[in-house]
Formats: C-alpha cells, structure tokens, sequence
C-alpha cells in the first residue's frame, strides 16, 4: 500500500498518517473478526447446550406424560372396580377384558354422560358365565354313596385287599382315614 501511496507522489509525512489510519482501521477489522469469531464458537457451544438441554426437557416431559396417563389410568380402573361392586368374576382374563372394554367405552363420544356402572351394566347385561355364581349346586352324596355309614373302622379291619382297593377308588378320603389309623 506504501507503494501505491508513493507512486501518486505523496508527501512521506502523508503517507505516514495515511497507512497510520490504514493499519489502525485493519487492526479495527481483525479485532472485529476475531469477536465476530469468538461469539460464533460461543454460540456453536451453546447450541450443542441447547440442543442437550432440549432433549433432557422431552425425555422429562414424555416421562410426566407417562406418569400423567398411568395415574389416570388407575384412577379410572378404581372408578371401574367401585361400579363393578362385589360382583366376583369367573377369572381375572374375564374381569381385566370387561374393565378394558368399560374403559372403551368411556372415551366414546356416543356414551358421554353415561355413568361407569351404567356402562359396565350395558357390557355385562344378558352375558352369561362372567361372574361366578353365588348359588352354584353343591354335589352331595346319595344314600348309598356315603361310605362313611356303609363302612366303619370295624368292617374296614374285616375287608380283604379287593375291597379295600374298591373302598380307595369309590371314596379315597374315607380309604385313608381308616387306613392311617
């Protein structure tokens, strides 16, 4: 630039201040391109912070939802069991598809309003062998099946192995009592 400075034939004292100005405006421009720089390298450090900070934010905020639904969840399957009563069910496959399908049935649109129990007596309602019954018949012996008359400790010390292996497949029970004795 000095060459170019002294080809136009300037003073030396003009060119003097002239590349002053010139090295104070270059260094002006280095300095600035060097912040310019540095403040890009601090952003580039703060993004990777960002973007570290925003993944921690989802991860946490999916782990709140998970939370969230799970707690909805048993809170609806408490409202079920409470309409449900103390109805017993047959098995826990039977009682877990009903409280599914009560819980389908509350997210409809078509049953808003709808009660739970009310529900649950729409599902259950002409459905047979969902719940065990209370008044199921009891298997009792007849006269001459109860062995426990026909057959007493004396007669059972008389029977010979027929008919003590006769007494064991008709009624096992009585077979080993008398036995054991």
């Amino acid at each position: 630039m000095r060459e170019f400075l002294k080809g136009l034939e300037l003073d030396s004292e003009l060119i003097d201040t002239i590349m002053a100005e010139h090295g104070k405006l270059v260094t002006k421009d280095k300095e600035a391109i060097q912040d310019l720089r540095s403040e890009l390298q601090n952003l580039k450090e703060s993004s990777s912070n960002v973007v570290e900070l925003q993944s921690k934010y989802d991860e946490l905020s999916k782990k709140v939802a998970d939370e969230e639904a799970k707690a909805e969840d048993e809170k609806l399957n408490k409202r079920i069991i409470e309409a449900i009563g103390d109805k017993k069910f047959v098995n826990d496959y039977t009682k877990n598809s009903i409280i599914n399908e009560v819980k389908v049935a509350l997210k409809d649109e078509a049953n808003v309003g709808k009660s739970t129990m009310d529900l649950f007596n729409e599902i259950t309602d002409g459905k047979t062998g969902l719940f065990v019954n209370p008044n199921q018949m009891v298997d009792m012996a007849g006269v001459d099946e109860n062995m426990d008359t026909a057959v007493s400790k004396d007669t059972f010390d008389k029977m010979g192995y027929k008919e003590r292996l006769a007494l064991k497949q008709e009624n096992p029970e009585l077979f080993e009592k008398y036995n054991k004795i």
